[in-house]
C-alpha cells in the first residue's frame, strides 16, 4: 500500500507545471498577442511567463488585461505589455476546445505598477490541472 500510494505521488507531482526563466522562455508569436502600447513616460512593462510542462499543454493560456483579452500563450511562451501608470487587474484561463474548455473560472490578480517599473508573472497549472497566475522573482 505503501508503495501505491509513493508512486501515486510522484507521478501526481510529475504532473505540475515547471518554472520557465524569463531569458529562455520564448516570445509568443505576434499573432496571438492582442495588445500593442508602446513604452512611453507614464508606462511601465508587465513580462507574463507561461511555464513548461503537460498538464493543460494542448490548450492556450489566454492572458487578461483589465478584463480583456490581451494574448494567447503556449507552454514555455512569455510576453511583455506596457501598461498605464496605476492598479489593473492581470488574469489567466485555458483557452481552445475539448478539455480546453472546461468552464474553470479565470484567475485574476490585481497590481500596480509605476512608470519604468519592470513586473514579471508566471502563469502555472497544479497537478489538478488548475491554473493560476503569480508574481515572480525569477527575472532577478
Amino acid at each position: 500500500m505503501k508503495k501505491l500510494l509513493l508512486i501515486t505521488v510522484f507521478t501526481l507531482a510529475g504532473c505540475a507545471t515547471s518554472a520557465v526563466n524569463p531569458d529562455l522562455a520564448r516570445v509568443a508569436p505576434k499573432d496571438r498577442v492582442f495588445t500593442s502600447d508602446a513604452r512611453s513616460e507614464n508606462t511601465g512593462s508587465v513580462t507574463v511567463i507561461r511555464d513548461s510542462g503537460m498538464v493543460g499543454g494542448g490548450c492556450f493560456a489566454t492572458v487578461f488585461i483589465d478584463g480583456e483579452r490581451a494574448a494567447k500563450l503556449d507552454p514555455s511562451e512569455k510576453t511583455t505589455f506596457n501598461v498605464k501608470e496605476g492598479e489593473h487587474i492581470l488574469g489567466a484561463s485555458l483557452e481552445g476546445r475539448g478539455l480546453c474548455s472546461s468552464g474553470a473560472a479565470r484567475q485574476e490578480r490585481e497590481f500596480n505598477i509605476n512608470s519604468g517599473d519592470n513586473k514579471y508573472y508566471r502563469i502555472f497549472t497544479d497537478q489538478n490541472g488548475n491554473m493560476d497566475i503569480k508574481p515572480t522573482t525569477l527575472s532577478r
